[in-house]
């Protein structure tokens, strides 16, 4: 039932602020940054990298300095912080919902109607 990678654009935009990356490097920040039960796979990071290449959010360039197989690295661009913008107004508006939820969920709880552990 989770949607997990619904909001992966956001974090991807979100970790692109730091600098520009390559797909692993963005992979590994996210399985560290977020919790383990997102269980995020490299394709989705790669497949989410892709969609937003398509749509402007991002752009990348091959690098071949390092020695080792070539590697695509990607940066955010204008578009992508509007788009960074946009996200921030959607889950600010999902949390204040979220917290309604959860609150109506726990005086359920509180009055006996629900208990927490079913």
């Amino acid at each position: 039932m989770q949607k997990q990678n619904r909001h992966l654009p956001a974090f991807l935009l979100l970790l692109l602020l730091d600098g520009e990356a390559h797909g692993g490097t963005l992979w590994s920040k996210l399985k560290s940054l977020l919790p383990d039960q997102w269980n995020i796979d490299s394709g989705a990071v790669y497949r989410t990298l892709r969609d937003l290449e398509e749509r402007g959010s991002v752009s990348s360039q091959w690098m071949t300095e390092e020695s080792g197989p070539a590697k695509r690295v990607y940066a955010i661009t204008q578009k992508g912080l509007e788009e960074l913008y946009e996200w921030r107004k959607d889950i600010l508006l999902r949390k204040q919902s979220l917290e309604i939820f959860l609150s109506r969920f726990d005086e359920h709880v509180r009055s006996g109607r629900l208990h927490e552990d079913a």
